[in-house]
């Protein structure tokens, strides 16, 4: 249970002073009780979400086109997997056994984002993950980098960063490849753009104006807001897109002189026909509970990862 920030509390309102300052905490003899709530959350969320993206790509180690980008994907499943680490490692630090986290935790326990809970039909699908959704997940990991107040992890971000650029960039070049490869090719990559741009957006979560909790920019555990994020998600997504042709439902507001959505969630998406309909809106209330459940297929392939053997099958 996290320990609830009281505004007239003098140690935790001196340590944000420190931190705004630029102090950096190194151990958890620095931290108050709610600074450590903040930082083990966002660390246990980051750790969920590098695992859950195994099972996410795998398939497409199968059904790669060729053997360069077989080994690409497998390559970046296993930069994946070791970014998890990272997030183990320091948890431990916390008193978290990874073992226990990893394997023997209730599936439905995990912590993941709708993007990362539909498994890819094929490798166009996983091309075009990479390049709008690991992109999302980029911009997270170099705020957290750039600006995290706690030394320890922000280091450790500096190769999950490195590595998450060869993701993007692979995704980046292979839907390139496939718009232009056929008219076919060129209708899956719009329909996979159709799908996960959305899921992708919805990345950074709620908008600034919902926003009722702030600890972690108070702490400086990021820098970034939720819409600061989103809008350099859409800064390097929307041009990417109107370059090859891509139709997405975001463009440039000449009005404002920043980038939008056309349409504003939450919106009610057909998880089955994996289809939006955008002239469907849900309440806020609905949509927390369908993040909170997750997709019929988060829990299926959370245990699929904590029980199966994987090996030659998949080469």
């Amino acid at each position: 249970m996290a320990t609830r920030l009281k505004q007239d509390d003098p140690r935790e309102l001196a340590l944000q002073e420190r931190i705004k300052a630029g102090f950096k905490l190194e151990d958890e003899t620095e931290m108050t009780p709610r600074y450590r709530d903040v930082l083990v959350n966002t660390m246990h969320i980051a750790a969920d979400l590098e695992v859950m993206t195994l099972p996410d790509y795998s398939p497409a180690i199968k059904n790669s086109p060729n053997l360069e980008a077989k080994i690409a994907v497998a390559s970046a499943c296993q930069d994946e997997l070791g970014h998890a680490q990272v997030m183990y490692r320091l948890l431990e630090d916390f008193g978290y056994d990874t073992h226990q986290f990893l394997f023997e935790r209730e599936a439905a326990e995990f912590r993941t984002f709708q993007l990362l809970e539909f498994p890819h039909r094929d490798y166009i699908e996983t091309v075009v993950s990479m390049c709008i959704g690991d992109r999302a997940g980029y911009i997270t990991t170099t705020d957290l980098e750039d600006n995290c107040s706690f030394g320890p992890y922000a280091r450790s971000l500096r190769k999950v960063n490195f590595e998450e650029t060869f993701h993007v960039g692979h995704g980046e070049r292979w839907t390139r490849f496939f718009w232009n490869q056929s008219p076919a090719s060129r209708q899956r990559v719009q329909e996979a753009f159709d799908f996960y741009f959305p899921l992708a957006a919805a990345w950074f979560g709620v908008p600034d104006s919902m926003k009722k909790r702030t600890d972690q920019l108070a702490y400086k555990i990021r820098g970034a807001s939720n819409d600061e994020m989103r809008q350099k998600w859409l800064t390097q997504v929307v041009p990417f897109c109107e370059e090859l042709g891509i139709r997405i439902p975001a463009r440039f507001d000449e009005e404002t002189g920043k980038f939008r959505l056309d349409y504003e969630p939450p919106v009610y998406l057909d998880e089955e026909k994996r289809v939006w309909h955008f002239d469907r809106r849900i309440t806020w209330e609905e949509q927390f509970a369908i993040w909170k459940r997750g997709s019929v297929f988060k829990v299926p392939a959370i245990r699929r990862l904590q029980l199966e053997v994987w090996g030659k099958e998949l080469w």
